[in-house]
């Protein structure tokens, strides 16, 4: 399944694109913020422009080839200005799992709501069933915004081993996307 030739997906104010190079300062920042890192899970511990300009030449290079794994940006409409991350990871024969984060300025505009919306339109494009979800159980706003967007909570809290290597105490979402309205 081929995210990429669905991208860039626009919702409201905000699209999903292929993260690039010139994200890299905006990625690595936004990793560092607090809220970031108590609910990003994110694999590496510390990010630095070069790690996020190395992962975009490398591993999000091959998962985009492959299909495996789509690390891609949450982007303003207008200005192109980076505002998160929204990641479809696990990926198997007609499902996937999605991720999300968002820088501190990007909060409170519906980014992530946006993002998450022309991700659900890509992925459906691609292809893909159903999208899975994880959000740690303290985490209400991306509850909120995972129940906006029709996913429905399937199971939890329970805990589980997060990408970081951390054991997180998860509610876990899915989302049919077989008749996504336009």
């Amino acid at each position: 399944m081929r995210i990429t030739e669905g991208l860039p997906g626009r919702e409201g104010d905000v699209t999903v694109r292929r993260l690039g190079h010139h994200d890299a300062e905006a990625f690595a920042a936004g990793t560092k913020d607090e809220a970031v890192q108590r609910y990003g899970h994110l694999p590496l511990a510390e990010y630095s422009p070069q790690t996020v300009r190395d992962q975009v030449d490398n591993e999000i290079a091959r998962g985009l080839d492959d299909g495996s794994l789509a690390v891609l940006a949450i982007a303003d409409a207008d200005s192109d200005e980076f505002l998160g991350s929204i990641v479809l990871f696990d990926v198997r024969s007609d499902r996937a799992e999605v991720g999300f984060w968002l820088t501190p300025q990007a909060r409170g505009r519906g980014a992530a709501r946006h993002g998450l919306r022309a991700l659900l339109r890509v992925a459906a494009d691609a292809g893909f069933r159903y999208l899975d979800a994880r959000t740690d159980s303290a985490n209400d706003g991306s509850r909120r915004v995972l129940e906006d967007a029709g996913f429905v909570h399937t199971e939890g809290p329970h805990d589980e081993l997060a990408p970081s290597g951390e054991v997180v105490n998860v509610l876990t979402f899915e989302r049919s996307l077989v008749e996504l309205p336009n």
